[in-house]
């Protein structure tokens, strides 16, 4: 069954004329691909229009694909590309009114002090990490909080490894010269509360 073939038969089935055979591609990876997009991308609108766009540019790029990485990697780096696109764009919307406008959630477990102090510590942090330049913000986000390898990360920005390991290094130091309160990556998820950076 055509279901049960590898992505590369598929991708070459695709190739040879049978479009049917994306829908089956795709499906596999469809998962991967939201949570990329999700974890990037400020509201569920936004990113359903983005994933759009992803598996448009898959469809008109697929003969571009080299078996160098999986399929899911590939497809991973354009959801990435686009998704740090979309960031930047919305960064330029609001640079006239303040770094960002993020919305807090309280655990149930906290008491509502505690829940403040959160909140505070969470704003903070936030803002300080919209204050670093565009490129150390793409690599805090991508290695601390969507939690890529150090080497998808330097595939995801056509980056050598070194220069990754260099450039996150800078970010969290930069980070914590803005934020004394941050430790390294761990800090952007005060509280190991992903989903109020998610909201972002």
């Amino acid at each position: 069954m055509t279901s049960q073939l590898e992505d590369g038969a598929l991708i070459n089935l695709i190739l040879a004329g049978q479009a049917d055979c994306f829908n089956i591609l795709m499906d596999r990876h469809l998962a991967t691909l939201k949570k990329r997009i999700g974890t990037l991308v400020r509201n569920a609108a936004e990113a359903e229009d983005l994933l759009q766009e992803v598996l448009i540019k898959v469809w008109l790029h697929l003969s571009t694909f080299r078996s160098e990485s999986s399929f899911r990697t590939w497809v991973s780096r354009i959801a990435i590309n686009e998704a740090m696109q979309s960031f930047r764009r919305e960064r330029c919307r609001r640079s006239a009114c303040g770094p960002y406008d993020f919305d807090s959630i309280a655990s149930p477990s906290e008491s509502p002090c505690q829940s403040l102090v959160n909140r505070e510590k969470t704003q903070t942090l936030r803002n300080a990490v919209a204050t670093l330049p565009a490129n150390y913000q793409q690599i805090l986000i991508l290695r601390d909080l969507e939690e890529l390898s150090e080497k998808e990360v330097a595939y995801s920005l056509q980056l050598s490894l070194t220069a990754v390991k260099s450039r996150l290094r800078r970010a969290r130091l930069m980070l914590r010269a803005r934020c004394p309160s941050a430790n390294g990556g761990a800090a952007i998820r005060i509280g190991n509360n992903e989903s109020d950076w998610r909201r972002s």
